[in-house]
């Protein structure tokens, strides 16, 4: 032990080349695992091993010590006040909408992470936009302005509060469904909240999608940050500018600049797809030579959310409809559409060896997973489904760590349902996924699958999950 330590100072293990703090989560297998190869330390030794190097991590907020990282503390750190109760936190997150936005706390668990808001409503006006001019949402009504600001301390202090928020481990995504986070109006406001992160000591991914641009100087500014695993993910889908207006050229400008950072995970998203707006093979073949000539390393697909105030929005603008039968709140993607996808891929990448090719991902989970280098499986658990999920060009590195995943301890599922309200819930821990036996919402799912890095399911979804019928 006192030598593998030694070896931590000596060779800088919690850090990367670049001097980049390495994520708590990938200490295991980063850090962890070749010392207590390399040391021949048993089971024992290696978690002790383990705990020590906790120890050396912050834990900022209401959760988490070295010896029980998802354990609400019984004790806070000096001089932190609650924005409020985590009864009055969980209530409010009860309340939240259909995708998760809990307008009222304005810090929300999402799919993709728990989303830290500053303000609702953004001028790119982009027609199938669910927070566009006119939408209502949980009493909101949009805007094409940014509204409603806080500001970044106080955004800070309610993730911090979050009993849903775990150090080192919940995803947060800036501004994940509710604006873009480096809008002009909102780019002091997303930069002073990563350094406030920073200064914490947090090694939690950190998520902003965006259609926009940053300049040499802002990207100088996120490429500073030495604790938070950042991630950028610029869309683009060669989308008609009649339906997303951002600038095409400033953007993929942006994204062949930020390729080439050492110091932030950029991800190339090709999303929306629409079938019938942007799918006609000419647009396929561009979108891949596009990405081909940046050098995009990891590529996620999606498709496109449409409702019917889509379709009543989009016939006030004049504008074509997308084809296709969609379901309120699902991304539609055919089977069809996507194999005409990779079939462009495999055109323009005829060329390319294997390894040279990027990695095509169908979730925003893997992708991200992905492009830090595998190290850790998909938090989001989309390897329970296989045949649906990891068909496209997912390494073979990363199907090796999600098949190596393994089950979490109970003490550990045991704190985690105590943060919902459901700490006696009975739980089966099983070598493919953790029942719970109680009835819960998707959020609740999601909260405890990025936590335990591992699948979830209730008793009836774990039926249908080994009859074969969970619905993609």
């Amino acid at each position: 032990m006192e030598r593998a330590l030694a070896d931590v100072v000596a060779g800088r293990l919690l850090h990367e080349p670049t001097g980049r703090r390495i994520p708590l989560q990938e200490l295991p297998a980063r850090t962890i695992a070749a010392l207590t190869r390399t040391h021949y330390l048993d089971a024992d030794q290696s978690d002790a091993l383990g705990f020590a190097l906790r120890c050396a991590f912050a834990w900022p907020g209401v959760v988490g010590t070295p010896d029980a990282p998802h354990a609400l503390k019984s004790v806070l750190p000096a001089g932190f006040a609650p924005i409020a109760t985590v009864e009055q936190i969980a209530a409010s997150q009860a309340t939240a909408g259909p995708d998760g936005l809990n307008t009222s706390y304005m810090i929300s668990q999402m799919k993709g992470g728990m989303s830290a808001d500053f303000g609702i409503g953004c001028p790119l006006m982009c027609a199938y936009c669910y927070r566009r001019e006119g939408d209502t949402v949980d009493g909101y009504l949009g805007s094409w302005e940014p509204t409603g600001f806080l500001e970044p301390e106080d955004v800070v202090a309610r993730l911090l509060s979050h009993p849903w928020f775990t150090p080192h481990h919940t995803p947060i995504g800036l501004h994940m469904s509710t604006s873009e986070a480096f809008l002009p109006k909102l780019w002091p406001r997303t930069w002073r909240a990563l350094q406030l992160l920073d200064e914490l000591g947090l090694t939690n991914r950190v998520s902003c999608i965006t259609k926009y641009t940053l300049s040499d100087e802002q990207i100088d500014c996120l490429e500073s940050l030495v604790h938070v695993d950042l991630d950028i993910n610029v869309c683009y889908a060669a989308m008609p500018e009649s339906i997303e207006p951002p600038n095409r050229g400033r953007r993929l400008r942006f994204l062949r600049r930020i390729l080439h950072s050492q110091k932030i995970n950029v991800l190339a998203y090709y999303r929306p797809i629409a079938e019938g707006l942007n799918t006609t093979d000419a647009h396929l073949r561009h979108v891949w030579q596009t990405f081909k000539d940046a050098d995009a390393r990891t590529v996620v697909l999606g498709g496109l959310k449409f409702a019917d105030d889509h379709v009543q929005s989009f016939m006030s603008y004049g504008l074509p409809l997308p084809a296709g039968s969609f379901t309120p709140g699902k991304k539609l993607l055919t089977a069809g559409t996507e194999a005409r996808i990779m079939a462009a891929f495999d055109e323009v990448y005829a060329d390319a060896a294997s390894d040279w090719r990027p990695a095509v991902l169908k979730r925003s989970s893997c992708g991200r997973a992905v492009e830090r280098g595998s190290h850790i499986p998909d938090y989001n658990g989309h390897y329970d489904q296989p045949t649906t999920n990891c068909r496209l060009r997912c390494p073979a590195a990363q199907h090796q760590v999600c098949a190596a995943a393994q089950p979490p301890d109970e003490e550990t599922v045991r704190h985690l349902l105590a943060r919902i309200g459901r700490p006696d819930a009975r739980v089966d821990i099983t070598g493919i996924t953790t029942v719970v036996h109680a009835e819960l919402s998707q959020f609740e799912r999601t909260f405890l699958r990025q936590n335990l890095l591992f699948p979830v399911h209730t008793a009836r979804q774990a039926a249908e999950l080994v009859a074969g019928r969970i619905p993609r």
